[in-house]
């Protein structure tokens, strides 16, 4: 792979990295004193989450925290959002929404958003909101930020919501790994292990002592529906199983070779192993943090409610999305190469949420997007009236223009009916003077010659009186 040079404010960036950690490096015997039983990793802690140390990382996450948002079911803050389309594409965690989420913008306004795609496999969704002219992310390959690299985790603040290292680079997870069971610490556990079937999701495994063994699942039965919800791969078994608590009883049809089955099993809680208890000392991990296809990893300490924001190098350019929150000192990204493409399908339609895949609205939820939808159509009128206001105007404006060039014609058509009335006033004088001429020379002139034009006269006054008439009523329509 060719070596990619540092841009200079990349550079500047990391002289002031080196400043500020050599600054804190010469507080640490303080710390030490301070407190002589913390550990080394908790120094560490400390030092990447200091307000100085945050300062340093200032400028990469100026420009991507205008394009990142914050999520919110019940009125409490579950996830970021980061702005992947100006006319309110925003992309998120799929596990930690509700049916309707809130998205709160980076001035403050909270608008009702619509979930038009779920990838379940990268726990990714796409929302909708209506919204124009959003910042958006830029992103860049993840490989520009190798292992060992600073990155930062972007929120709508100044500073970074958080601050790591690279660990391990974008890896993609071997097929035997992805059939491990994902786990989701809060829900009801079940206690099998799943994989892909022509005919539903398999069991490949069954704990010893669970819910799922106690209830009479084995292994090779095939997941049929959850609650009558039809079961079509892992992916909707877990997410039905994510949105249970433990002690609940759920029904699970099975098909065992060509018997029918329905089992009544009652949830567990998902048994702790000393690895994740320590996981779990001094911090909190996110729900779903396994079973991602393809991701990266980095040390930064972060939680889970702030998953779903950017990921950025020291140029402030995304390279991957954050996912989850694995250990103590595991986060979990998807890398920006993967996200990027599925960002046509997110956004496309083809991957609807499916039926129970999401947190059911709460009363909350329910009366936040009644006065939304309220707001919204009481907007639409305004814009509605708005627009019949600017026609009316239109129409009184090209009434007048049509009135005025109306009175146009009306002022040509007196003036031309004004001309051949005096033609024919002309030519009826001209007859009678040759009538006089031929009275005194003995002639005699034709009567007809004479009718003709004085009919040609009259027909002219009526002509002009008709023009007149016309024009001065044009006129009063206009004052």
């Amino acid at each position: 792979m060719a070596r990619t040079h540092p841009t200079q404010k990349t550079v500047a960036v990391r002289s002031l990295l080196a400043l500020a950690i050599s600054g804190l490096l010469l507080l640490a015997p303080a710390f030490v004193r301070a407190d002589e039983a913390a550990s080394k990793e908790s120094r560490d802690n400390f030092l990447k989450t200091n307000a100085k140390f945050l300062e340093a990382f200032r400028k990469p996450v100026e420009k991507p925290a205008q394009a990142t948002v914050r999520i919110l079911t019940d009125g409490k803050e579950v996830a970021l959002g980061t702005v992947v389309g100006p006319d309110g594409w925003i992309l998120t965690k799929a596990s930690e929404i509700s049916a309707r989420p809130v998205v709160k913008l980076k001035d403050g306004k909270e608008l009702l958003a619509t979930i038009v795609g779920v990838e379940p496999r990268f726990d990714l969704a796409m929302l909708k909101v209506d919204a124009k002219n959003l910042v958006c992310v830029e992103w860049a390959k993840s490989e520009i930020a190798p292992v060992g690299n600073w990155v930062a985790s972007v929120g709508q603040d100044e500073k970074p919501v958080a601050v790591g290292i690279v660990s391990v680079a974008a890896r993609t997870l071997p097929t035997r790994e992805l059939t491990r069971p994902v786990f989701i610490d809060k829900s009801g556990y079940l206690g099998i292990g799943l994989e892909v079937s022509k005919e539903g999701p398999k069991v490949n495994n069954v704990q010893k002592d669970s819910a799922a063994e106690k209830a009479g699942i084995k292994v090779n039965d095939r997941i049929v529906s959850i609650n009558d919800k039809r079961m079509e791969d892992p992916d909707s078994v877990i997410s039905t199983l994510s949105h249970t608590k433990p002690n609940d009883v759920i029904t699970v049809k099975i098909k065992r070779g060509t018997e029918d089955l329905e089992l009544k099993p009652k949830l567990d809680k998902r048994p702790k192993d000393s690895g994740d208890y320590q996981n779990h000392l001094g911090s909190e991990l996110s729900n779903r943090r396994s079973g991602f296809p393809t991701y990266l990893q980095h040390d930064t300490v972060l939680k889970p409610q702030d998953c779903g924001g950017p990921l950025v190098d020291l140029d402030g350019k995304v390279i991957g999305i954050n996912i989850a929150r694995v250990t103590r000192v595991e986060t979990y990204a998807i890398p920006s190469e993967t996200v990027q493409t599925l960002l046509p399908d997110l956004m496309s339609g083809k991957l609807p949420p499916k039926t129970g895949a999401l947190k059911p609205l709460t009363p909350e939820e329910e009366l936040t997007q009644a006065k939304s939808d309220l707001a919204k159509a009481e907007g639409d009128k305004q814009t509605l009236e708005n627009k019949m206001s600017d026609l009316r105007a239109a129409v009184k404006k090209a009434q007048v223009a049509a009135r005025a060039n109306a009175l146009k014609a009306a002022e040509e058509t007196v003036a031309k009916a004004e001309e051949e009335k005096a033609q024919a006033d002309k030519l009826l004088e001209d007859v009678r003077r040759e009538v006089v001429r031929a009275i005194e020379e003995g002639r005699t002139i034709s009567k007809a010659l004479r009718q003709e034009a004085e009919d040609r006269r009259n027909a002219a006054a009526k002509k002009l009186a008709d023009a007149r008439a016309a024009r001065d009523k044009l006129e009063a329509d206009l004052k």
